[in-house]
């Protein structure tokens, strides 16, 4: 190339860097604020502000208009235009590129500059999650990074320039950097959606942690508000006393040996004046209930009933229960158990059948015991009771004040810590009686999961609402009353006067020969009654045809039928006298005496266990026999001389006195028998298969396939026809 083509190389070289300065120069004074400050600095003092890139938006990052190469173009060819055009660009860079290596220093103050405005531009994204500040000319200030003005390759004089998006005619197009605008101009809003989700790409890491916090915040809500909403704690004030709520208002009980007694606590409308001869009524109404708090501390009256020597004692106002508990608590609620006891149906409650606080703390379950009905008050069926009743019926009021108890219980029991799901209904004796009557009743269904019954009668209601009305008519000429209101009328020791004899006694001793006639069993007195109303049918009958809904146990001690008079004096009889009163009963006159001798030996325990078994023991294994999955216990292990009808629930309450290692022994089998069957339902001992389903307990449990005698008893028909009544 000659010489003065270089020249005019060169001239056309200087000349497009003017041009380009010159439209650069133009660019910036277009982006600068109308209104500058009049103290604002000069522009070769002001620091030079570094425009990062994209801060132009601009088409292929080039001006569209301009004459200027693209920087990407130098690197590749471009994609379309004829080749002319392609060559000719890439000479005039070679010469741009040897110039600028001949530049001024300025232009290469420039580059620098120009350089650090894309370090800045790329540290800006780094920087801008940081809170802006003003510093004290009131500048914006982006973390310390100095405020950002248009972007552009080159380092541009920004001045106060303009923030708003501004189109040169060029096509570039200024993007603002920061949220602060000059006055007079308005920002345009953002979507409020739209900032959420920026501020959540900027801060992911601080939204996921706050999102983790939330969430467990709300678990912990959801198993707060799903748990149990009532307070754990012992409620005690005062150190001795202790407050649990029922459904007629708050109680209060007392501490004693380590947990927590409440006694007397109403469950039923006293049954006095109009009331008597009603079945129990629950406490539904207001004003049948209490203000403030209820002092359950003392014991109420048992109802009335007949003492030992044949006198009377106890109250009418007596429907009252008694609770134990180790804890007051809603957490982990306790089993429970009901505890029925009478020695007879009008007389002897509860007798042995009294827990303790105690008992409730090393047990670890809940005991209820409460009070019902007997005698003429709780079991008469009388045709002027039944007459002012509607429906037409009477008898069994006891039953009712039983099943009025066992609500309370589902209703109230889990205030005191118990569990309603699992209620064992524990009947003994003549309690044991009653319970046996509720198994597969009606109105007792649900109301209790699991039943122990021990030395109950195996003789149980047959006779009609009629016929036992006509047997009431002896009382009722006695009392001297022919209608309801004259017999509500009268005073209870009266009433009590007025009743046969015939009707406290029990089956005692061995049968005997005027009670195999019909005339004497269709005249014996029996308190309970098909009513109509609780009792519909034989207990037998619905014993056999229906699936029982509840597990049972039954059981008894070996001389649980043995007569007062054995128990309580220390009488004595040889083997003559033995055989004489074998031979003067029943079983003489049917000529069984010799066979029954040779079974149980000439002595006062042969002949206590003989009464036994055919009064209570056998008798009560023909019912244990309806259903193939009761088994049946025998507590045989003496207390003292006899296995008496006590020692089988004295051993399971703890009131059995055990001084030899075998009473102890005995006593540990018991309750482990019992304790297990309350809490899991079921017996360990039994035999699955239904095989052994006799437990001989002594000193250990052992499972047989029957009890001695009972074979022999049944088979001759004594047993159970001559079972006790009551």
């Amino acid at each position: 190339m000659s010489q003065g083509d270089q020249e005019k190389s060169m001239d056309k070289k200087e000349i497009a860097e003017e041009e380009r300065e010159k439209m650069l120069n133009a660019e910036n004074t277009k982006h600068t604020v109308s209104s500058t400050a009049p103290d604002s600095e000069s522009e070769e003092q002001k620091p030079k502000k570094k425009i990062p890139i994209g801060g132009i938006k601009m088409p292929g990052f080039c001006r569209t208009k301009s004459k200027e190469p693209c920087k990407e173009d130098e690197s590749k060819p471009a994609e379309s235009g004829d080749g002319e055009v392609t060559e000719k660009t890439a000479k005039e860079n070679e010469q741009n590129v040897s110039s600028e290596k001949t530049s001024t220093p300025s232009k290469d103050a420039k580059e620098k500059e120009g350089r650090k405005g894309i370090l800045d531009a790329i540290k800006l994204p780094l920087v801008s999650v940081f809170p802006r500040k003003k510093n004290k000319e009131g500048e914006v200030e982006l973390g310390a990074t100095g405020a950002a003005g248009l972007a552009s390759v080159e380092t541009l004089d920004d001045g106060a320039g303009e923030k708003n998006p501004i189109s040169s005619e060029d096509g570039m197009e200024t993007v603002r950097l920061d949220g602060d605008a000059p006055d007079g101009i308005e920002l345009p809003k953002q979507h409020f959606l739209v900032a959420c989700i920026s501020a959540a790409r900027r801060n992911l890491f601080v939204l996921v942690a706050t999102l983790c916090i939330l969430i467990s915040v709300v678990i912990i809500i959801c198993v707060a508000w799903l748990g149990p909403r009532k307070t754990g704690m012992q409620p005690i004030k005062d150190g001795n006393y202790v407050e649990a709520v029922s459904s007629c208002g708050p109680v209060q009980g007392v501490s004693e040996d380590g947990a927590f007694a409440f006694r007397g606590i109403p469950y039923a409308v006293p049954p006095l004046e109009n009331r008597r001869w009603q079945p129990a009524e629950p406490l539904r109404r207001i004003e049948h209930c209490w203000t403030g708090t209820y002092l359950a501390h003392n014991s109420s009256e048992s109802c009335w009933q007949r003492d030992a020597s044949g006198g009377v004692v106890g109250s009418e106002n007596c429907l009252y229960l008694d609770v134990f508990t180790p804890e007051v608590r809603y957490d982990s609620p306790l089993p429970v158990v009901v505890m029925i006891g009478a020695e007879t149906l009008s007389s002897g409650s509860p007798g042995v059948m009294q827990p303790s606080a105690k008992l409730a703390r090393v047990r670890d379950m809940v005991f209820v015991r409460p009070n019902f009905r007997l005698g003429i008050f709780g079991f008469l069926a009388a045709e002027p009771l039944s007459r002012s009743t509607h429906p037409p019926t009477s008898g069994n009021y006891g039953l009712s004040d039983i099943i009025v108890a066992l609500r309370w219980v589902q209703h109230n029991i889990e205030n005191f810590g118990g569990n309603k799901k699992s209620v064992t209904l524990w009947g003994h004796r003549a309690g044991g009686t009653l319970v046996t009557t509720l198994v597969g009743t009606r109105r007792a269904e649900g109301l209790f999961s699991r039943v122990w019954i021990s030395s109950g009668s195996a003789i149980f209601p047959e006779r009609e609402l009629a016929a036992s009305e006509k047997l009431s008519q002896q009382f009722l000429n006695s009392v001297r009353c022919s209608d309801a209101a004259c017999l509500r009328a009268k005073s209870a020791e009266e009433l009590h006067d007025s009743v046969p004899e015939t009707w406290h006694l029990g089956n005692v001793g061995l049968p005997e020969t005027r009670e195999a006639t019909s005339t004497a069993r269709d005249k014996r007195h029996e308190w309970l009654v098909l009513d109509g109303a609780i009792l519909q049918e034989p207990v037998g009958r619905v014993w056999v045809k229906d699936e029982l809904p509840v597990k049972i146990v039954m059981g008894t001690a070996a001389h649980a039928g043995a007569p007062l008079k054995y128990l309580h004096s220390n009488i004595t009889l040889n083997s003559t006298q033995v055989e004489t009163v074998v031979r003067e009963s029943l079983l003489g006159s049917k000529g069984l005496h010799d066979e029954a001798l040779s079974r149980y030996n000439a002595t006062v325990n042969g002949l206590l266990s003989m009464i036994s078994d055919i009064r209570v023991v056998c008798p009560l294994l023909t019912v244990a026999r309806m259903k193939t999955n009761i088994p049946f216990y025998v507590a045989t292990q003496p207390r003292g001389e006899i296995a008496d009808p006590d020692s089988d629930a004295a051993g399971i309450l703890g009131s059995y006195a055990a001084r030899t290692p075998a009473e102890k022994r005995h006593v540990s089998a018991m309750q482990q028998l019992f304790n297990h069957f309350v809490w899991h339902g079921d017996v360990a001992q039994a035999d699955a298969s239904g095989v052994k389903r006799v437990l001989i307990i002594g000193q250990d449990t052992l499972p047989d396939r029957d009890y001695p005698n009972c074979d022999f008893w049944i088979g001759k028909d004594i047993v159970p026809s001559y079972g006790r009544v009551d």
